[in-house]
This record gives C-alpha cells, structure tokens and sequence, in this order.
C-alpha cells in the first residue's frame, strides 16, 4: 500500500513538472529538455521496477538478497520524488518571474496601421505613420489657338501637363500619461521639407481639452477632413477660402449622448461624438495660406476661431439619419497691413482652380493705377468667415455640403514716392464659395467621413477585387467684384486686381473613381472641367487703353493617384 502511494504521489508530480516545461517551450535547444527526456526515462524505469514489487516481495520470504534489492528501489524513488518536487517550485518560480516580466516589457506591433510602441500598462503609445501621393494630370484643350488672349499658362492656355510627388508625409503621434496627445508631421513632398503639425492635446477632461501648437483651424469641414481621406484628389473652393494650419491654443471638447459612452477621438476635432466644439485663438495668416506657415506673428492682432458639429439623430433609431452630421464654425481677426497670399504654384497661390491646382486669382497680378509698381495689397482690418457645414452617411452613401462667406478689408496704394502723391484705396472684399459631393460605394462597404475600409483586401486569385467608389461634385467661388472695378476716376484709374487675369467666378463640375485595394492603397481617378467668369482680355486699365474682359478659358483636367497611408 505504501508502494502504491508513493507512485500515485510521483504520477501526481510528473504531470506539473512537464507542464512547467512546457509553458516556456524556447525551441529544440533547450537544455531542459535533455533532462526532461532523463527524468521520463527513469520513471519509466521505476514503474517497472515497482511493477516487479510482488515477485520480489515473493521472493523475500525465500531470503535477504532480494529484501536488500526492494530497499534500494525504495530509496532510489524517495530521491527521485524529492528531485521531482525541487524541480517543479523551481520551474513554478520562473513562470512567475517570466509573467511578471511580460506585464512589465512594452509591446510593438506592426501592421497596416503603421508601427506602434505601448508601454507595459497601456498608459504611453507612440506611432509612426507615413503616407504618399503620387499624382498625374493631363490638361485638355489647353491650347493658345483656342485662347483669346494667346499663349499664357497664367490665363489658362498652354497648361503644362505633369508628374506630381503630392504628398511625401511621415508623423509621429500618440499618448503619454494617458491623456496627453501630441502629433509632430513633416512634409517631404516638393522642392522643401517643411513643419506642417506639431501639437499637444492635453485631454484630461474630455468636454474641455486644451491643444497647443501648429494645427489645422477649425473651419472648413473639408479642410478638417483627413488629408487622405477626401473623395477627390483635391479639395474644393470653400477650403480655399479658410486659413490652413497656424499656431495657436484651442480649446476644445465632446460629449455623448445622455445614457451612452463618450468615444475617444483621434485630434482636437472630433467627428464621432454627439457634440463636439473648438474655440481657438491663433496668429492668423490669411485665406489659404500655405500648410508650410510657421508664422511667427509681429502683431497683437489674432484670429478667433469657433466651431460646433452635432449628430443630432445619433442613437436615435432612426438609422437613416444617425449619419447625420450638422454644424457651423465662423472666424474673426482684424490684420494690420498683413500681406495676403500671392503666387502662382498650388502652395503659394492665392486661389486655384480644384484639381488642377492652378492660379486664376492671384494678389500679385494687381490693376492699373498711377504710379503703380511697388505696393503690395495687404489685409487691414475687419476679416470674418461663416462656414455652415454638413455631411450624411448611410450605408453605401455619402453627400458633404458647406457654404463660406468670407468678407476681409483689403488695402492697396498707387506706389507713389512721395506722401503727397500717394493714394491708397480700401474695400472690404466680399467672396463666397460652396460645394456638394455625393459618393456611393459600389461594392456595399459602409461609406464614412473617414475613407471606406474594404471588406476584403485586393486578391485576384481568391477572387477579391477590394472596394469601389463613385464620386461626384459641383462647387463654385464668386470675388467681390469691388476688386475689379476703377476705385478712382476716369482719368486716373485704380483697380485693385487686373481683371484680364484675375477671374471673377469659378464653377467647376467633377466625377471620379476610386478603388481601395486595401485599407492603405487606393487608386484615384478624376475628371473636371472648369469654367470661368472674367480672367481674360486685353487692355492696360488706362483711358487710353481700357481693360477688354473676356472669359478664361474653361479648363478641363483629368487626373490620377496612386497613395499609400499607414
């Protein structure tokens, strides 16, 4: 019986110390399994001696040898179970140690989402992320024969056809502590490699966060979507019409719906919660500066930004409108003498035509006036925007609308050289700009503000194709038509801007395509055409020679894109 116990208690312990081995399981070389192998091979060795128990008890009765032989097995098992015993609080004890090490080592992960770093206790992660645009247009009809006013790329003839590196972006953004949010991207797309976010969110309290640094403004609802995540390779004329990143704090904050839980949200700009609103203060930099500004202001004037979007029908179980996305944000600031975008590139220019990112006005094409050639025109004074703004998402479909009234006193001066001669005029500058896109999903996947994610990545041998998008959009831009008009008299003429090749309207109409390979690539494809009120003519703006307006010619584009975010 006693025989009996001790093998059942080393039957017992076996079990846990080969479970001991098997939790670390480090590969082939590990040395304990060679001991492992010994361990097993000598029970194997005592069941069977144990086994042999009553022969040999048997043959006590007939004499001592074989009672010495019994005793030795005995003692032999006693050592093995003691060993046994040691060895399993041995491996029991670096289990623990090794899932106490596990819950203290930070974790990596690296995936479609880029590359992350998360501390231990989930309290700090750090992202890498990265993404890039490489674009093709092709401008139709563009020849001088079809221009009345000849060979010029700046009033839209002889547009050069090209090769764009769009966007060339790395980042790093995440959270330390919890609630501290930061993002820091740079631009390496172009001639120069510039700062476009830099920012810290603190978000301690979720309806009232406070963000510091170089962001986007709060304005156009366009704007404030991702850069990758627009329906079209280029964004329309209400976003032209907002300042683009600047530096500045904002206060900011969300809030559920009453009995539902808050969602965190990526950014100061929240489009997932019940309601969200910004409130901001920010150097100012003008209408459609370029993302690059890291204006250091030398003025005491800054620019008010405020900002509020609801989902009113969210939860509601209506499902039709719980995509519903309703808000409005508005701006003021009051510049002294600040100068205003000018050039003729996409990034410095002061406005572009969508996707072709042309220049068709341009504050440095100023109008006739005596002795002009050296002023500049510059913002001085009163400068607010209205930007009413909605969305609507359900299912496959997709419609974003917004409106924007801005309205900014310009000032300009005949460039005499003398104060005695000098003459300068102002007008307060009334421009406005809509849009409304609708997208359908032609594959089934949910459409949404952020992108559409496919329900299978592309996979042509497993017959998967990825998503398909068909987009659609009308916009239009109207300028005060003050900047065209002779401020002066008619024998000393002063026009703000040059209305042969400054237009005065702009409506463009523009379908496209998109296919999501997966939930990072996507191929673009998009057509618009552009036609334009003013923008051409003849004339030198003088009595002698009076300004003969025409129409720029209507620009057609097609184009392209290959991107990849992670």
């Amino acid at each position: 019986m006693r025989r009996k116990k001790q093998n059942l208690k080393l039957a017992a312990a076996v079990p846990g110390l080969l479970a001991a081995f098997a939790l670390p399981a480090h590969g082939k070389s590990d040395p304990r399994d060679a001991l492992l192998e010994r361990l097993e091979k000598r029970v194997h060795e005592l069941e069977q001696k144990l086994a042999a128990q009553p022969a040999a008890a048997k043959d006590a009765k007939q004499g001592g040898g074989a009672l010495t032989s019994a005793s030795g097995d005995k003692q032999a098992l006693d050592d093995l179970g003691r060993k046994v015993r040691v060895l399993e609080r041995k491996f029991e004890v670096e289990k623990e140690v090794a899932t106490d090490n596990a819950k203290k080592s930070p974790k990596f992960e690296m995936g479609s989402d880029g590359l992350r770093f998360t501390s231990a206790e989930g309290d700090h992660t750090v992202r890498l992320r990265g993404s890039l645009q490489g674009d093709a247009k092709v401008f139709m009809d563009d020849n001088a024969r079809n221009a009345p006013s000849g060979s010029n790329s700046a009033r839209g003839n002889n547009i050069a056809d090209r090769f764009e590196l769009r966007q060339a972006r790395l980042w790093l953004e995440g959270t330390l502590w919890k609630d501290i949010d930061f993002k820091i991207m740079q631009e390496f797309g172009g001639s120069t490699s510039s700062l476009f976010d830099a920012y810290i969110d603190a978000n301690y309290l979720p309806y009232a966060a406070l963000s510091v640094g170089k962001q986007k403004t709060p304005l156009s609802l366009e704007r404030l979507q991702g850069d990758a995540d627009g329906n079209f390779l280029e964004r329309a004329y209400p976003t032209y019409l907002a300042s683009n990143r600047e530096v500045g704090v904002m206060l900011h904050g969300s809030f559920a719906k009453p009995g539902y839980e808050l969602e965190k949200r990526s950014g100061p700009v929240d489009f997932k919660n019940f309601v969200s609103y910004q409130l901001g203060v920010f150097n100012g930099s003008g209408d459609n500066t370029s993302p690059a500004n890291v204006t250091t202001d030398t003025k005491d004037d800054k620019e008010f930004v405020g900002r509020i979007f609801a989902h009113p029908f969210q939860h509601s179980g209506v499902d039709i409108l719980d995509g519903l996305g309703v808000g409005i944000a508005g701006s003021w600031e009051q510049p002294m003498n600040r100068a205003v975008a000018s050039g003729t590139t996409a990034t410095a220019a002061s406005l572009v035509s969508p996707i072709g990112q042309n220049a068709f006005l341009n504050y440095a094409n100023q109008g006739a006036r005596a002795n002009s050639g050296t002023s500049t025109i510059t913002a001085n004074g009163d400068h607010y925007r209205l930007y009413p703004q909605a969305y609507w998402y359900y299912g496959p479909y997709g419609l974003l609308g917004e409106y924007v009234d801005s309205s900014q006193k310009l000032l300009a001066s005949n460039g005499a050289a003398t104060a005695a001669t000098t003459v300068k005029k102002t007008i307060q500058q009334d421009n406005h700009a809509w849009q409304i896109q609708a997208s359908y999903v032609l594959t089934g996947e949910d459409n949404t503000f952020q992108s559409v994610k496919p329900r299978a990545p592309f996979d042509p041998s497993a017959g998967n194709w990825g998503a398909f998008q068909v987009v659609g959009r009308l916009s239009g831009l109207t300028v005060d038509k003050a900047s065209f008009s002779n401020l002066g008299s008619t024998n000393s003429q002063f026009y703000l801007l040059d209305p042969t090749k400054s237009i005065q309207k702009a409506n463009s109409f523009a379908v496209g395509l998109n296919w999501f390979l997966n939930k990072n690539v996507r191929i673009m494809t998009d057509f618009e055409r552009t036609s334009f009120t003013g923008g051409g003519g003849t004339g030198a703006g003088t009595a002698a020679s009076p300004y003969r307006v025409t129409d720029r010619p209507s620009e057609n584009v097609w184009g392209t894109r290959f991107q990849l975010v992670f």
